[in-house]
């Protein structure tokens, strides 16, 4: 059991360890599941927008003024993920009412292979970018990381790894050099 403050592990997480993340998604997992069940009503769309709700929290992370407000923070996403769905659900609903049945199933599948071809694509752009990021050093794949998967600025990365926002910038050029040689060798 891991005894550490949602505060420490926020800012655990924050200077790039991913398993104090961890930590927290297992803390909230079953109160914002069941917060968005009791809104959606549907079990298993209910684990697909908490697993949604916990990646965006994740990439906004840094933008969460008051830590110690962060379980209210995560229901606040949660709610609007949920609400989300469930317009989208009745726009479905209503569109369907309307629709042939030949044109319903067309459109499921054609959506189908969209978001399979989708699903595919990521998975290959995730796999480069991984293979990219492991090519760089730790400390310029941390800097990397915080810019770009976190939205992080500068003077934000600068704080969290002690050093001046020259330092960043420059840190954050050399990576960006070489992940382009590094990609440019892959074509």
């Amino acid at each position: 059991m891991d005894n550490r403050s949602d505060i420490q592990l926020i800012e655990d997480t924050l200077a790039g360890n991913d398993t104090a993340f961890g930590v927290l998604v297992r803390k909230y997992q079953k109160s914002i599941h069941a917060f968005v069940w009791s809104k959606t009503q549907d079990f298993h769309y209910a684990e697909e927008i908490t697993q949604d709700v916990f990646i965006q929290a994740y990439r906004k992370l840094a933008t969460l003024r008051n830590p110690n407000q962060f379980a209210g923070w995560l229901h606040v996403i949660a709610k609007r993920y949920s609400i989300r769905w469930i317009r989208k659900k009745e726009l479905v609903v209503q569109s369907l009412e309307t629709a042939s049945v030949d044109l319903v199933e067309k459109h499921s599948y054609e959506r189908y292979l969209s978001e399979h071809q989708e699903t595919e694509a990521n998975e290959r752009r995730y796999k480069i970018v991984n293979n990219l990021l492991k090519r760089l050093s730790k400390h310029e794949r941390k800097v990397i990381m915080l810019y770009y998967l976190r939205e992080m600025s500068v003077k934000e990365i600068g704080k969290i790894l002690g050093v001046s926002v020259n330092t960043v910038k420059s840190q954050l050029q050399r990576a960006r050099k070489r992940l382009q040689t590094f990609s440019l060798s892959l074509h």
